[in-house]
């Protein structure tokens, strides 16, 4: 793992998970590959635009055709998701974003990973997709229960 595409990586978690990359890991190039909508902020990546390691792409998950390109261009072999449709809120007044974006998005980048033969791929979700919370907190083996578009969107990714 070497060559990293950060969908989403504009984004407030995104941006700190590409600055953590790029930090730790001296021998890694991150492209990352984002639609810059309400979440991407260009501002979360101005330090580091200058670095050789990194590479900024616009682009939007559900075309496959350029994020096939992007992956040649750059010789990926890693894909870590962070681009969603975001804020349970938003959801609740155009769920078929969130649908197109956080599932169909998802299928368009696991299908390039399977056509291109990558070497790996990790999808960021949220624990939203476990419900209301009421103690403690969740974990991966807690029954998915879903309470908006949002985290439905997110839970169909998996």
């Amino acid at each position: 793992m070497k060559n990293l595409l950060i969908a989403g990586g504009a984004g407030f978690i995104g941006s700190n998970f590409v600055h953590c990359v790029l930090r730790e890991h001296p021998s890694y190039r991150v492209v990352v590959y984002d639609k810059m909508t309400y979440a991407g902020n260009p501002d979360n990546l101005a330090d580091i635009t200058a670095d050789p390691r990194y590479s900024f792409v616009l682009g939007d998950i559900c075309d496959a055709d350029v994020v096939r390109q992007t992956i040649r261009e750059h010789d990926i072999d890693t894909i870590v998701n962070f681009a969603a449709e975001t804020h349970v809120d938003r959801s609740l007044s155009d769920a078929g974003s969130f649908i197109h974006t956080d599932v169909y998005g998802t299928h368009v980048l696991l299908e390039a990973v399977k056509e291109l033969k990558l070497e790996r791929y990790h999808q960021v979700s949220t624990d939203e997709v476990y419900g209301q919370v009421l103690e403690g907190a969740s974990v991966e083996t807690d029954p998915i229960h879903t309470r908006s578009p949002y985290s439905a969107s997110k839970a169909g990714e998996t």
